[in-house]
């Protein structure tokens, strides 16, 4: 664009592709016009969230289902976010579909999530509550399943589609003005982020889904791997911690009251 400066090629190379071109292409009025109001979104999911309760045991289906699906919100659309940007700009030219309507494909793949993580939830909540060993030692063979996953090809492959979807975009059939391909589309875009991040989501279910601590530090690690200068290495990096804290849960069970917020828990061996 006119007037804007773009950044260092040597910088833009660093970055994860859909950032790299939406500077490139958009400059600050992108970031400002289609990123931010992700963000801010995203925010308001994250009070929301934190609002709920972090350890409560106690929900219903529809409150615990609705409430997952905000999480989802607030962990995910922060590194969804340049992506989207990158989609609002082609929007703005009349090429796409509205942005809702890309987004709505997208969330609907993490809405049907809570389904399977409602069943778990069911499953450990009273032990998690009661301080079952037994609860300790899934999250921590989770966990260590998470660090194994990291090193797949799938995650290497769904990785790179996340960091860099332009031809993704580029190779979908149909035109993404009409609003059912722009729908398919960001489903198939959620799909690939839901097989970059299904393990380390995994522990927070195994978890009981309600973990704020754990919701923040998850969508931390997401975001790196997804936006930083060096996903797959900041990827191998947490498998390294996810392998250490899976086996130190696994020998010592009692080290997970440290580490979430349930009601009245106390760990007996």
């Amino acid at each position: 664009m006119a007037g804007q400066t773009a950044p260092p090629v040597a910088a833009q190379a660093r970055l994860a592709g859909p950032v790299a071109l939406l500077v490139a292409d958009g400059g600050r009025p992108a970031l400002r016009n289609f990123v931010l109001p992700v963000l801010a979104v995203a925010a308001v999911a994250w009070t929301l969230t934190a609002r709920t309760g972090s350890g409560d045991m106690t929900m219903g289906a529809a409150t615990f289902i609705a409430s997952w699906v905000v999480m989802m919100v607030a962990m995910m659309l922060p590194a969804v976010a340049p992506v989207v940007g990158l989609y609002a700009l082609a929007a703005r030219r009349n090429v796409v579909a509205a942005v809702p309507v890309f987004l709505a494909g997208y969330l609907l793949v993490w809405a049907l999530s809570a389904l399977p993580a409602y069943a778990v939830a069911q499953q450990v909540s009273d032990p998690l509550a009661m301080g079952r060993p037994w609860v300790a030692r899934l999250t921590g063979a989770t966990l260590l399943a998470a660090a194994a996953y990291q090193f797949t090809p799938l995650k290497a492959a769904c990785l790179a589609h996340c960091r860099s979807p332009m031809s993704f975009f580029l190779g979908r059939s149909g035109s993404l003005a009409k609003p059912r391909a722009a729908f398919a589309a960001g489903s198939a875009h959620g799909l690939y982020c839901l097989g970059c991040c299904w393990a380390l989501m995994a522990v927070l279910v195994v978890l009981g889904g309600m973990q704020i601590g754990w919701a923040l530090g998850l969508a931390a690690v997401i975001a790196l791997e997804k936006l930083g200068p060096w996903g797959l290495t900041a990827s191998r990096a947490v498998a390294a911690g996810a392998a250490g804290l899976g086996i130190a849960l696994i020998a010592s069970p009692q080290l997970l009251t440290h580490l979430i917020t349930v009601q009245q828990m106390s760990m007996s061996m």
